[in-house]
């Protein structure tokens, strides 16, 4: 079986016009996802770089308590590069989280367990 790295890429909604820096978007998740032993359901999040940029995070427009924080560090952002975007795993029928990139920072891999059902999302991009 291939392995493909599978990268949900999407666009931000709202800029923060003085600074020209992206600190918020909605992204809309067509499909339920897990992270650190959590299950995730399908749904509209809002994704938020904190002021200092060194925590991000995704909570669920529909249920608020649907919220996951994660550490960032930087990353730089080449000439084709995305806002934002999310890269998952899938394990058996479930997509695993495994990083998330939002404008010049990123997290740590997610997904660190091994597991020999996890095989990689073929990839799609969103502009």
């Amino acid at each position: 079986m291939r392995s493909i790295p599978w990268m949900l890429v999407l666009t931000p909604v709202l800029c923060t016009p003085a600074a020209f820096a992206v600190d918020k978007a909605s992204v809309n998740m067509p499909f339920s996802f897990e992270t650190h032993g959590k299950v995730f359901p399908a749904s509209q999040y809002d994704v938020i770089l904190g002021q200092d940029h060194t925590i991000l995070t995704l909570t669920s427009k529909t249920n608020p308590a649907d919220t996951l924080s994660f550490a960032t560090v930087p990353a730089g952002m080449g000439p084709n590069d995305t806002v934002l975007s999310l890269q998952f795993d899938r394990v058996g029928n479930m997509h695993e989280l495994h990083a998330v990139r939002f404008a010049g920072y990123k997290t740590p891999v997610l997904d660190t367990r091994v597991d020999t059902l996890k095989n990689p999302v073929p990839p799609q991009s969103h502009r």
